[in-house]
């Protein structure tokens, strides 16, 4: 009878122990995870992110190379300028727009 209370007294303070132990090194993993695929996540968005920027920039600098002194003599020419550009890059004018109206 002793032995059974003595292996009880171990048992029952070592499962309390060994689960608590459990669920906080479960709890320690999934955070680092979670961290790890927020890490990841954010880097992947900070690569498109910088592509598009890219992708802008080197609109941009296409357009200001075609542009001549005579497009910003009026209006007219500055839309008909940027039908050009809406012609080499059908998103150009949405994303950089000089004169809405001929988009």
């Amino acid at each position: 009878m002793d032995f059974w209370i003595s292996v009880a007294l171990i048992l029952i303070p070592g499962t309390y122990w060994l689960g608590r132990s459990a669920s906080h090194d479960t709890e320690a993993a999934v955070r680092s995870v979670s961290l790890l695929y927020l890490d990841e996540l954010a880097g992947r968005r900070e690569q498109v992110v910088s592509s598009k920027l890219n992708e802008y920039i080197n609109n941009m600098d296409v357009a200001i190379g075609l542009l001549e002194k005579e497009d910003l003599g009026s209006t007219e020419k500055l839309q008909a300028y940027q039908a050009r550009m809406a012609v080499l890059s059908p998103t150009w004018c949405s994303e950089v727009s000089l004169a809405r109206t001929t988009c």
